[in-house]
């Protein structure tokens, strides 16, 4: 009988005796942690977890896992950007930090949402077989309630170097009113500005769910921009109809720099000459991408001896492709030298802000035709007969671009040429025109038959009303032998008595023999 009792005993004092035992070894267990669960409607964010070996119960071991894939799925409105993720080995406490990229929709509804991951693993199980196991874990993730903005649409004015607005249409895409909202919209780039600053704020007091607010910029694009296209950064400080306070992530605005204002010059017409005032003329073209309001074309002072009569010429309003002609008054001194110019063209305008801007300069190549006479001489009748005289015409004819008045040529003749009446008159000649004037000239008797020459110079009026002589011009004249018959009869009486004579003397000595 003492037997079984002692069996019992050695078996009560093992269960009692604190001398440990062989622990117990468990399979491994995967499982997820997140921090952070809270995703931003309108980007791409990333949701950070951590993967656990740790399984549920008692047991002091758990096997290793190896070669861990964790291939992440979408769920309702999230697309998951990322593939696949790898963990060479998973022990016991010693967690894997990994990370998904998960695109969120501006409009999605708020709640809780389940990103699935369908985990692949490995693990020896004690007995040197290698086990593959598939499990799927759940990523809890939410979208708060409240209000939540995006960019519906923009528009810019601002060029390179200029300055214009910028309106930013945003909508209140979220389930809840905003009110006492404040829209900070600012710039990284040291090329674009909001006003004087980097930034600009604008206030809401009331931004109901599903509506739009439209806000307009002052903007400023420095010279040393580009046209293109620029990022700046919009962000929604706003408090909820409870009371409650809340801030939006930063959101992308785009902004384009458009180019800057551009002009061409073609069509380039000079009719300028030295000793001259002529026209220097062409054509501005506006080749935007903005309307010049009120634009003027100036041209500078090409040097001492060309001068602009008037510097500036208005040509109006030019929309982008639209030109318009210019035309300048140009004096050409005498001591100017005739060959090719450059002049400087540029143009002044009003942009649509109401900001005066100037265009780079318009280079500009124009020809200064060499000094000629004012007017152009032809004889009509060049020649006279020695010994006679009679009426000289000649052909005059304005070679300027202006009419000239009270012309009054005077004729000046050398001998064997002379002139009763030596002076002509016109009371106008336009540019082009030619008339015939008429002096009195004639040749003396024993002129030898050759050509000659007269001179000739004009005072007159040019189209400012001054006095002006002209150079002297030469006209040609040609003396022929002279073909007056007034002395045949004296002749023909010499001859008569020549022959009577002759006659008279054979006849006596005729006669004597």
């Amino acid at each position: 009988m003492k037997r079984p009792l002692l069996v019992a005993v050695v078996v009560l004092s093992l269960l009692v005796s604190p001398v440990p035992v062989a622990g117990l070894t468990s399979n491994p267990d995967l499982r997820t942690v997140t921090a952070d669960r809270t995703l931003t409607p309108g980007s791409v964010n990333q949701v950070s977890f951590q993967l656990v070996n740790d399984p549920d119960g008692p047991d002091d071991k758990v096997r290793t896992a190896t070669s861990v894939r964790v291939r992440p799925g979408n769920t309702g409105p999230l697309k998951v950007e990322t593939s696949e993720l790898f963990v060479s080995k998973l022990a016991d406490g010693d967690p894997a930090d990994l990370s998904i990229q998960v695109d969120v929709p501006k409009n999605v509804e708020s709640g809780t949402y389940r990103i699935p991951l369908y985990l692949t693993y490995e693990y020896d199980n004690g007995a040197a077989n290698t086990v593959e196991r598939r499990v799927t874990e759940h990523l809890r993730v939410r979208i708060e309630s409240g209000p939540r903005f995006t960019v519906v649409d923009t528009d810019s004015t601002a060029a390179v170097n200029g300055q214009g607005t910028l309106e930013v249409t945003m909508q209140n895409i979220g389930d809840r009113e905003s009110v006492d909202s404040t829209l900070t919209l600012s710039s990284s780039s040291p090329d674009v500005t909001l006003g004087s600053d980097r930034s600009s704020t604008r206030f809401v007091d009331a931004w109901p769910e599903g509506e739009n607010r439209t806000f307009v910029f002052d903007t400023r694009v420095s010279d040393a921009a580009q046209p293109a296209n620029y990022s700046l950064t919009a962000q929604v400080d706003y408090e909820r109809p409870d009371g409650t306070t809340g801030s939006s992530p930063g959101i992308t605005v785009p902004f384009r720099a458009l180019p800057e204002m551009t002009f061409t010059i073609s069509d380039v017409d000079s009719s300028l000459r030295v000793g001259e005032t002529n026209t220097l003329s062409g054509t501005v073209t506006n080749t935007g991408p903005k309307v010049a309001e009120d634009a003027v074309v100036t041209v500078t002072d090409p040097g001492p001896t060309i001068t602009p009569i008037e510097s500036s010429v208005a040509v109006g309003s030019l929309d982008p492709g639209e030109s318009a002609e210019f035309a300048f008054e140009v004096d050409v001194t005498s001591s100017t030298e005739a060959g090719p110019r450059q002049f400087q063209l540029f143009v002044d305008y009003w942009d649509q802000e109401g900001a005066t801007r100037q265009s780079d300069v318009l280079p500009t190549r124009a020809e200064v035709r060499p000094e000629s006479s004012v007017f152009d001489v032809e004889p009509v009748d060049g020649t006279v007969a020695a010994g006679s005289g009679g009426e000289f015409r000649v052909t005059v004819t304005n070679t300027r671009e202006y009419a000239v008045t009270d012309v009054s040529a005077k004729i000046y003749a050398d001998s064997p040429l002379s002139t009763a009446d030596d002076r002509a008159f016109i009371e106008r000649l336009d540019p082009g025109e030619s008339r015939e004037i008429v002096f009195e000239l004639s040749a003396d008797s024993d002129a030898t038959a050759k050509t000659n020459s007269v001179k000739m110079d004009f005072q007159y009026e040019d189209a400012d009303g001054e006095t002006i002589v002209s150079d002297t011009h030469r006209a040609a004249v040609t003396v022929i032998e002279s073909t007056d018959d007034t002395n045949l009869p004296l002749i023909g009486g010499v001859l008569v008595l020549l022959i009577g004579t002759v006659a008279g003397v054979s006849l006596w000595k005729l006669r004597r023999s």
